[in-house]
């Protein structure tokens, strides 16, 4: 019998997440790197929705697969990758938004301007959008990561509580104490 042809070959399967953090961890930087690539747009959209603005959200993704990285030995590679990062970059935005919250009025107002959808929206959307972000600026850490967490990021309330390590039903309490709070706002 002949060997499959070298195009046959072609069709290999994309490594596994699992996969590639047990390469990883022997030190294997490409199989990572590839993790990074995999994983790191959905790090950046986070850290936008949670953080404000995008020089925030590139520090985000650079620290958490930095942290990840550090960690990979301590990550049980039978559980899902993503939501592992998700909780770290979370854990991560909220100790930086806690230590905006130290600042004067001020200084979080220069710090966290949202720049805004592009100039082709018209301007009905572009003025709501801006009114629901103020709102979420606007509302407390917790509520603000659940919501951004679900709405934005599409996580279940399993995934989030996970994330988070808070129980389904403080995840819920919270999601909708957060969708009063910016239904009322916005409201307004």
């Amino acid at each position: 019998m002949s060997e499959p042809a070298a195009e046959d070959r072609s069709f290999e399967e994309e490594p596994t997440d699992r996969d590639l953090v047990l390469r990883s961890r022997s030190g294997d930087q490409a199989a990572f790197g590839t993790l990074v690539r995999r994983h790191q747009r959905r790090i950046f959209g986070l850290g936008v929705r949670l953080l404000g603005g995008v020089a925030d959200a590139d520090d985000l993704v650079q620290e958490t697969f930095l942290r990840a990285w550090r960690a990979l030995d301590r990550f049980d590679e039978d559980r899902p990758l993503a939501p592992w990062l998700v909780r770290i970059a979370t854990n991560r935005a909220l100790n930086v938004l806690d230590s905006r919250s130290r600042r004067t009025a001020d200084e979080l107002t220069e710090t966290i301007r949202w720049e805004g959808p592009s100039p082709e929206e018209d301007a009905e959307r572009s003025r709501l959008r801006e009114e629901i972000m103020r709102a979420l600026d606007q509302l407390p850490s917790d509520q603000r990561t659940i919501l951004v967490l679900r709405a934005f990021e599409g996580l279940s309330y399993r995934e989030i509580s996970e994330s988070l390590d808070v129980p389904i039903g403080t995840v819920m309490s919270r999601l909708a104490r957060a969708r009063e709070a910016v239904r009322k706002r916005v409201k307004r």
